[in-house]
């Protein structure tokens, strides 16, 4: 995987997703370190947006998959992981802010009381799924059909 984020069509979700990824982290890391109550709302700030703006993604994402699915085969496995829907390298680059998101919240739970970080990865799977309905690759219905 580059260093550099690619330059894709939607690239503004897979910045954002970067960059949430970073705040959660950065959030997390300084929460661990102290109790301090401005951190502490800090941290709740910073999951309860990644938290809610992967739900607004998913939905976004869900809505626009369920249009494209009139004339092409949307499955979820392509939808949510994008297999077979995405170049490898925007795959390798979503999910793995994804996983990165999954393995902060899970070392948030030892590290952060209270682990509001459990919260954030919510944001990973609501931009795949926003890049996903706009922008990912779908075969055609095989009737040929709208439904």
């Amino acid at each position: 995987m580059s260093p550099r984020l690619p330059d894709i069509e939607g690239r503004p979700l897979l910045v954002a997703d970067a960059v949430g990824t970073v705040a959660l982290a950065l959030v997390t890391v300084i929460s661990a370190v102290t109790a301090a109550d401005a951190v502490q709302v800090l941290n709740l700030a910073v999951a309860g947006v990644l938290f809610l703006g992967g739900c607004v993604g998913f939905t976004v994402g869900f809505l626009k998959a369920v249009g494209r699915s009139r004339t092409e085969t949307v499955d979820l496995a392509a939808l949510f992981y994008l297999t077979g829907s995405a170049p490898q390298e925007v795959r390798r680059w979503f999910l793995g802010l994804w996983f990165a998101q999954i393995a902060i919240a899970a070392l948030a739970i030892p590290l952060t009381d209270p682990p509001f970080a459990v919260m954030a990865p919510v944001w990973g799977i609501g931009v795949i799924t926003w890049w996903a309905g706009g922008h990912a690759t779908f075969p055609p219905r095989s009737d040929g059909s709208p439904n």
